[in-house]
Order: structure tokens, then C-alpha cells, then sequence
């Protein structure tokens, strides 16, 4: 064989080895080689090695790897006889991985991975990214665990569409120009770091960038003037930078985990949102929030002053409350006075009226009675209007004991005749027993009602017992001297409004109703025990939980009967 001959075949052979040549014209190509000339084993040895090596690495796993694998076989069985079977052996290893490749893109074709959960996006990833991105990165940017993202991958790198590299424990994936090619076919959008500048730049927001390490990556014009950061402008690492700016603040507040604040000067605040990008990058973002932190600084002045104010209304409360204690004991005191002096002048005119009658003229006159008519009253009046009733607090257990209702609404209605000779009213208490139950209570509220009701319009007052309550009923009269207000108006002016807050202050209830031209109240008061007509008092009938009797006071000596 002549050298032109030897030339053409290893130039064929040369171009079955780049890729130039179909399965047909290499089997063509190597039998007639190896026909004419069987020193060209090792040649073909060479083709074939580098048809293999490209296949498996460009994971061109196409229609032709069956015909490949017929050819590299036919080229086994003619070099067999020639070599002694060292180069042949290699030649079948080599058309085992072109068979296993065609096995493995038979059962995993190119449509069916990219239409596996997470493919799609794991390679709109990389795409977007312009670079490799670690699997770290990759497995909180689809939000898988590491198990899961080694089956994607290893399927995408089956496809010949992604690679891996390795640093350390750290694997990055990148795509290929097979996985470019698909990537545009799918119209995702592929970064090109060369030519695309870095988004933030473009950016109106004050925004800064790091790896997923600290290193810095970049930040925007934005980011330098809202950190005053002086020229030429560099970015340090993260925790560096962070170190340095928290020492030029006056103030630093975390508002959450992700979101801090630093007061920059007298008046400016700034906030940083941390966040972490699909590529796994660390990005900042930048606000001036000096106007929200001095509203707030004004809201937590303006809550100071409040809570002052508050304070102080509760000392005024505290001292209005000791001068009302000191108030009643005041009015206990001149009350206590005031009886003394109406029993002592009652006393004297009764002296006087006894001797009168034991006197030749055997005559008392009309005048002194009528004094005498009058203390009675005023003493009945201030004892029974002046008790000092606690209904705001109490200071201990109210003071419970025996008293008549009979007597005392008796004792006020025959007061208000003697104060207002004028009043036509009249009571009926005829069956109502004596109770247990808070004395000072009961008789303020009893004689409020028939004293001050009488000199407004109340002309009747009916009381029974029902059940563990004394009940008072009140009719009302269209008023004539404020004919304009209605009875419910008048009776609250009059001061039978205290009456109510008496009630309802201890545990009793009020109620108004209309009986024709009349209005009626009703005070209902608890009572703890009652002593029916004709029962001993031991022998009570009880209510609730019996209170604490006190010893019954001594009636005053010229108390108005």
C-alpha cells in the first residue's frame, strides 16, 4: 500500500474519531482500513476510544448509540485474529458503555425528566444565575432535602444537561451548552455574567449583596448614600460591615429576627430587611424610616404623659377618697352632736311641759308642743337621713343586726307629716316582720324613701317580704312644682337617687314602671333572716349566711315616736 493510501484511511479515521462521520461510513471506513492495511489497528483503536469518550461526556445519548454499538463490535471481531485479542477486549469494553448509555436513555429519555417534579426549576435556577450554584443553595431555593435534590440532579447530569464540581463537602452544579440549549428551548431566560450588569444596580431601593459565606458581592449607589458611606465606596464582609456600622450608631433596635433598625444621627433612623435570594445569596435591603420612628417616638411620649396623668388621677383618686372618709367621720361626729343637743332640748321642754301641767294653770302651751313636735323630728330626720352609708368601698364586713320596718317607715312618715303638714301620704307595712340584714343600709334607704319622697310627690308606700327581700313599692305623682320634669326626674333630683345607688350597691335592684297617671318605683332590698308575727327571734326563718348582730342600741331619750 502506497503512503497516499495509509494518508486517506487515517484521515478517515481521524474524522470518525471528532464526530464527523455517521455509524455507516465508519463501519465502511474501518473494514476497508483494516482490509488493506492491518497496522492501522491501533488507529481505529483510537477512533473508536474517542467516538465512546465523547458520547459518555457530552451525553449525547441519541437514536445512532445502537448503530455505534454494532460498529464497534464488527471492529472487535476483525481486530480479534490480528492483535492476539488485547485490542479487541478494549473495543468491547468500549461497546458495553455505548450499550449501557443507550440502555439508560431508553429508560430515562430526555422528555420524561424534564417533566419530573423540580426539573424544570432547578434548571430556571442555574439559568437565572448565570453561574454554579451550591447544593446547599439549591436545596433552599426549591425547598428540598439532600436526598431528594441527588435524584434531580443525578437525572439532569444523566441527560448530559448539568455537571457537577466539587469543593471539599461542597458539591456546585452549572449548566452545559446541551443544558443552555434545552434551557432556551423551554424559554427560560439564561443569565450571561459577561455581558448582563448585576441587577441591584438597576435597582431604585438601597439594596447590598454577599455571598451565602459574608464575602461582599456589590451594592448598589442607593445603598452607599443611605450608609453614608464614604468614597472610594467598597463593601465589606457582611459581619464586618454590620461591626462597623453598629459602632457609628447612637441606637440600634431589632424590630424581628430579619429586620433591624440604627438611629444614624439626632433625627435620622435607617432599616435593613435581611433576606436570603434563590441563589443563595445574603441581600439587604435599605429604608430611611426616620418619619415612622418619630411618630412612634411621639406616640411613646405622648403614652408616658398618659401614664403620668394616670398616676396622678390615682393619687387624686387615693386623697379624694381619704377626705371622703374623713368627710363622714366628720358628719358621724356632728351627727352624733346634733342628736345630742335635739335629745337634750327635747329633755329640757319636757321638763318644762311637765312642770306646766303640775302648775295651778294646768295648761302647756300650743307654742312649746309644737318645739317640742319639731326636735322630735329634726333628731328622727338626722339620725336616720345623716347615717354614713358605704357604697363606694368598704373598709370591713358590713355590720348586720335586727331591725322593724314597721317601726322606722312609722317613725320617718310621722317626721315628714311634722316637716310638711301639708303631705296627704300614707304607708302600709302592717305585715312586713322584722328582718336581719345591714342596719345603716336599710334605714337610710327606708327613710329616704318616705321622708324626701313625701315632699316630691310620693303619696303611697307599700312594703312586703317576698321571698329573701324586702320590697318597697313608691307611687309618684305628676310633680307640681316642676310640672316640665317627669316623676322618675323629680324623685331622682329630689335625692331618691342615692336611695337606688344604696340598693344597687348592695346586691339589691330598682325598677320603674307606669300605673296609669302614677309612676311606681320599687327597692328591693336583700335580707339575710326574718321574724315572722308571733316567732321568737331564735327561731328565725334564714335567707343566707347569717351576719355578725350587734347589741341593739338604746332608743335616745326624747326620740320621736
Amino acid at each position: 500500500m502506497s503512503c497516499t493510501d495509509r494518508k486517506t484511511f487515517e484521515t478517515t479515521l481521524d474524522r470518525i474519531g471528532r464526530g464527523d462521520a455517521t455509524p455507516a461510513e465508519a463501519a465502511m471506513a474501518i473494514r476497508t482500513a483494516l482490509a488493506a492495511e492491518p497496522s492501522l489497528v491501533e488507529r481505529v483503536y483510537d477512533a473508536l476510544r474517542d467516538v465512546t469518550w465523547r458520547t459518555l461526556t457530552s451525553r449525547s445519548f441519541g437514536d445512532e448509540l445502537p448503530n455505534w454499538f454494532d460498529v464497534i463490535r464488527h471492529a472487535a471481531a476483525l481486530t480479534g485474529g490480528k492483535t492476539g485479542g488485547g485490542v479487541a477486549a478494549k473495543m468491547l469494553a468500549f461497546a458495553d458503555l455505548i450499550s449501557q448509555s443507550a440502555r439508560f436513555a431508553e429508560l430515562q429519555p430526555l422528555e420524561e425528566v424534564l417533566n419530573r417534579k423540580h426539573t424544570k426549576a432547578l434548571l430556571t435556577a442555574l439559568a437565572g444565575a448565570g453561574k454554579s450554584i451550591t447544593n446547599i443553595a439549591l436545596m433552599s431555593i426549591l425547598g428540598l432535602r439532600e436526598s431528594n435534590l441527588s435524584r434531580v440532579t443525578g437525572a439532569l447530569q444523566g441527560t448530559g444537561l448539568i455537571e457537577r464540581t466539587s469543593s471539599g463537602k461542597e458539591a456546585s452544579f452549572t449548566l452545559t451548552d446541551r443544558g443552555r440549549q434545552v434551557a432556551k428551548k423551554l424559554n427560560i431566560d439564561i443569565k450571561d455574567p459577561g455581558t448582563e450588569r448585576e441587577w441591584w444596580h438597576e435597582a431604585p431601593f438601597p439594596i447590598a449583596v454577599w455571598e451565602a459565606d459574608g464575602r461582599p458581592v456589590g451594592a448598589n449607589a442607593a445603598f452607599y448614600r443611605l450608609t453614608r458611606a464614604q468614597e472610594p465606596h467598597a463593601l465589606q464582609a457582611f459581619d464586618d460591615w454590620k461591626i462597623s456600622l453598629a459602632k457609628a450608631a447612637l441606637e440600634h433596635r431589632m424590630a424581628s429576627t430579619d429586620t433591624w433598625r440604627l438611629q444614624i444621627d439626632d433625627v435620622m433612623w435607617i432599616q435593613f430587611v435581611e433576606t436570603v435570594m434563590p441563589d443563595g445569596r445574603l441581600c439587604l435591603l435599605g429604608s430611611d424610616v426616620s418619619v415612622t420612628m418619630k411618630a412612634m417616638s411621639d406616640v411613646e411620649a405622648a403614652l408616658k404623659i398618659a401614664q403620668e396623668a394616670e398616676a396622678r388621677a390615682r393619687r387624686e383618686f387615693a386623697d379624694t377618697e381619704n377626705c371622703l372618709v374623713a368627710y363622714q367621720s366628720a358628719n358621724s361626729h356632728i351627727r352624733n352632736e346634733i342628736m345630742t343637743v335635739a335629745a337634750r332640748s327635747n329633755e329640757r321642754v319636757r321638763d318644762v311641759r311637765h312642770a306646766w301641767v303640775a302648775s295651778a294653770e294646768h295648761v302647756v302651751p300650743p307654742a312649746l308642743l309644737a318645739v317640742e313636735k319639731d326636735l322630735g323630728a329634726m333628731q328622727v330626720a338626722v339620725r336616720d337621713l345623716m347615717v354614713p352609708v358605704h357604697f363606694v368601698t368598704h373598709h370591713g364586713k358590713p355590720v348586720s343586726g335586727w331591725l322593724d320596718p314597721r317601726q322606722i317607715v312609722a317613725e320617718a312618715m310621722s317626721t315628714a307629716k311634722d316637716l310638711y303638714p301639708s303631705t296627704q301620704a300614707t304607708a302600709s307595712f302592717g305585715s312586713v316582720p322584722k328582718v336581719r340584714g345591714v342596719v345603716d343600709t336599710m334605714r337610710a334607704v327606708l327613710s329616704h324613701v318616705v321622708i324626701l319622697g313625701t315632699r316630691h310627690g310620693a303619696y303611697d308606700f307599700h312594703g312586703a317580704l317576698k321571698g329573701s327581700n324586702l320590697v318597697t313599692t313608691v307611687r309618684v305623682k305628676t310633680p307640681d312644682v316642676n310640672p316640665h320634669l317627669d316623676p322618675f326626674q323629680a324623685v331622682t333630683t329630689s335625692g331618691l337617687g342615692y336611695c337606688r345607688a344604696i340598693v344597687e350597691t348592695n346586691g339589691g335592684a330598682f325598677q320603674e314602671t307606669v300605673s296609669g297617671s302614677d309612676t311606681m318605683f320599687v327597692f328591693s332590698l336583700p335580707v339575710e333572716e326574718a321574724n315572722p308575727p308571733g316567732r321568737a327571734v331564735g327561731r328565725a326563718v334564714r335567707f343566707g349566711a347569717p351576719g355578725k348582730a350587734t347589741k341593739p342600741r338604746k332608743p335616745t331619750s326624747g326620740s320621736h315616736r
